[in-house]
């Protein structure tokens, strides 16, 4: 971290414009007017600069030294912070306002974790590997840190859900597999999602099946946290209108983990995960996140996930700085990535750098008021070679007023020149890099990644996240429709609206793998994900990219699964004599071909072939057969058609006499 505390003791009017300008640097561009000089904090508006926002830095930096290295920083700031508002910020930060924290503690000796917990008038949720996932009273953080038991006190990860009825079934050509009778019948699909609020609505409303199964390991959220997993529900249904639907709400990742061993006891063939989460991973599908794809992809199941709506809300590339620590984002000495900040909303910025799995170099991220050069937060953890290469931060504002802010970047230890990354949970950035935007778990290898066109232009919406993931592999894998009509969101009038972002193009692709699982039931995850990524329409640049993959899904001519129908019709004629065997075949494909044996006594004495058969409805198909001279009695004509798919009808039998 950039140390301010030792500077601070020193505090005069000149070393806090020598602070300040060290700690946070310019407004964005993006708010000065044209013609208009950037101000950077030194000189005069240095001196103007509040000494309330360097004790600020202060108390950050004192709070996380007060606990070491095991509480980590945010929580060291929420420990110390007013009691946050209930209604707005991440999950975490609304538990807080009762006075309790949802926390996950790294542990090899989860038994002790646990009896601390509840020692400190804790309660624990779930332990898994080596997580305890419990809810502590905010004073108690501290003290739960300093367990000898305990290597890290953390907040869970952060998820986003990724979204910003009526039009995928016809923009993916699944019409023609439902006339043909696929439909997902007899496959299972979870959908594991954030909540499914308003699910008794849509289901009275016959949006959604009343024999849908609800699993709840969000602590009792399902139905009233978020009605995204409702939405995203409406698609797989429309998609696979028979399937049957598993919905399973998740909040934390240690819930992600019980999700998926759940869904592996169900049976479940297809999950889709519209939701990406921030965490520590190096955006490889590597981690505690990416790893639970990984097993479910093992026992059999297709994960299809969003590849997130980052596109345009992150940034890449090597540190560059000049006569400070401070990273020039731009050519012209530009220290701000400026944004729009909402009111009554909550901002998330994470930035990692590819040092995994632990960090040589050490940089802090810095999030600043533009219009007036005030530093707001500041994400400063210490990496010293032993702490994951990455600093985050969330921040809630309700000023009455949309804002202007910026991020900034302060290298305080660099020892390599690693490639930085910067996810904003918020509006667009100043600087933005599409390449490489693609988020957790959809970076995995185990994962299809289902990026987002808008259905009605068919042209690839902004803010999809793309590839390469960080060790060079083509992401997504495919792209679906968005802004789709439906129950939940309402009806499309634009791109983007009613239902937008990848939230939406991954169920469509789950659907439609449904479809697929339906027809060829021996198909597994690797099959069903080769068959969709075959069938895709091309996109752009001939062959795979990464910012469509390879290409649009759309679900081919449906598959003849039908056989032939066959009569086999009596028949008798005269020994040594060529007689007449008479069957009627319909086909719906119009093609097939015949076999017919002649037997007695259960011995076969003739086989008889005739080749495809080009027929427009319920065709005769005759064959010759010469009997033996010496052959009078009761024979049996047995005939098979198979058609070109390979259906073939049950075997038919008639009677044929020989005088």
């Amino acid at each position: 971290m950039y140390d301010i505390r030792r500077t601070i003791t020193m505090v005069s009017a000149a070393s806090v414009a020598a602070l300040v300008a060290l700690a946070v640097v310019s407004a964005p561009a993006a708010s000065r007017m044209p013609g208009q000089a950037r101000p950077f904090l030194t000189g005069e508006i240095a001196r103007g600069q509040s000494v309330r926002a360097v004790e600020r830095l202060d108390e950050i930096s004192s709070a996380r030294g007060l606990v070491g290295q095991k509480l980590s920083p945010e929580l060291a700031d929420l420990a110390r912070a007013p009691v946050p508002r209930a209604d707005v910020g991440p999950a975490m930060f609304r538990l807080a306002a009762t006075g309790m924290v949802r926390v996950v503690v790294e542990t090899a000796e989860p038994a002790s974790v646990r009896a601390a917990v509840a020692r400190l008038d804790g309660r624990v949720e779930r332990t898994t590997q080596d997580l305890v996932q419990a809810v502590v009273p905010r004073n108690r953080l501290a003290a739960l840190s300093t367990q000898a038991s305990v290597e890290l006190v953390r907040a869970p990860f952060r998820h986003v859900e990724q979204a910003i009825a009526g039009e995928q079934v016809a923009t993916t050509l699944a019409g023609a597999w439902h006339e043909a009778g696929l439909t997902g019948k007899g496959v299972k699909v979870a959908i594991v999602d954030a909540g499914f609020a308003g699910l008794a609505e849509r289901q009275a409303a016959g949006e959604l099946p009343t024999g849908a199964v609800t699993a709840d390991f969000c602590g009792g959220k399902l139905a009233v946290e978020s009605d995204h997993g409702t939405a995203v529900a409406e698609i797989v249904h429309e998609m696979a209108p028979e399937a049957e639907l598993l919905l399973v709400c998740v909040d934390t990742e240690l819930d992600l983990a019980a999700a998926v061993s759940y869904v592996k006891s169900q049976g479940v063939h297809i999950v889709n995960h519209s939701m990406g989460w921030f965490g520590p991973s190096r955006g490889d599908g590597t981690g505690y996140i990416g790893s639970l794809v990984e097993d479910a992809r093992a026992n059999g199941i297709l994960w299809v996930n969003s590849a997130g709506n980052e596109a345009e809300t992150h940034w890449s590339g090597t540190f560059t700085g000049g006569d400070d620590p401070v990273h020039d984002w731009a050519a012209d000495g530009d220290e701000g990535n400026s944004f729009f900040w909402p009111n009554d909303s909550v901002i998330c910025g994470l930035l990692k750098w590819d040092e995994w799995p632990v960090a040589t170099s050490d940089f802090d991220l810095v999030l600043v008021d533009a219009e007036t050069s005030t530093l707001i937060d500041i994400s400063d953890g210490y990496q010293t070679g032993s702490q994951p290469p990455l600093e985050e931060l969330c921040v809630g504002q309700t000023t009455g007023r949309d804002l202007v802010v910026f991020w900034a970047i302060v290298a305080y230890d660099v020892t390599t020149s690693p490639r930085l990354d910067l996810f904003s949970y918020s509006p667009p950035l100043q600087y933005q890099t599409a390449a490489g935007s693609i988020v957790d778990p959809a970076t995995s290898s185990a994962a299809l990644a289902v990026g987002a066109l808008c259905w009605q232009s068919r042209q690839l919406e902004p803010y999809s996240s793309q590839g390469p993931t960080i060790d060079g592999r083509v992401k997504p894998e495919l792209v679906g429709h968005d802004s789709v009509s439906g129950a939940t969101y309402g009806p499309f009038t634009s791109c983007p609206s009613a239902f937008a972002g990848t939230s939406a193009s991954s169920p469509e692709v789950a659907g439609a793998a449904a479809l697929v699982k339906q027809a060829y039931p021996a198909h597994g995850p690797d099959a069903l994900h080769e068959y969709l990524v075959r069938s895709a329409r091309d996109l752009a640049t001939p062959g795979l990219d990464s910012a469509t993959g390879a290409g649009e899904v759309q679900m081919p001519t449906p598959p003849d699964l039908v056989p032939p129908t066959v009569r086999a019709m009596p028949g008798s004629g005269r020994a040594g004599s060529r007689i007449r065997l008479v069957s009627r075949i319909f086909d719906d494909s119009g093609k097939f071909r015949v076999v017919a044996q002649v037997t007695r006594r259960g011995r076969v004495v003739a086989t008889l072939r005739k080749s495809f058969v080009s027929a427009s409805g319920p065709t005769t198909v005759v064959l010759t057969w010469k009997t033996p001279p010496n052959g009078r009695g009761t024979y049996r004509q047995c005939v098979r058609a198979t058609d070109r798919a390979g259906n073939a009808s049950p075997l038919r039998c008639a009677r044929v006499v020989i005088r």
